[in-house]
């Protein structure tokens, strides 16, 4: 149960940044440098955590 709970979370946090990453792309065509930058580093930390998440359920597949 615990295995699907993490998998289902890694997965939507891995969809999710899809929007950071196109919200970086718009703040670019505005030449918000800045803000894109931000938005990429929020990307990338959500991308980094969904990617920690699924590597968990993968250990807690193989634990039961």
């Amino acid at each position: 149960m615990r295995a699907t709970l993490y998998d289902i979370l890694g997965i939507g946090f891995i969809a999710g940044s899809a929007y950071f990453f196109v919200r970086t792309v718009n703040f670019l065509a505005e030449a918000d440098y800045v803000a894109a930058l931000i938005a990429l580093a929020v990307a990338f930390a959500v991308v980094r955590a969904g990617v920690d998440l699924s590597r968990l359920a993968v250990a807690a597949s193989r634990e039961d």
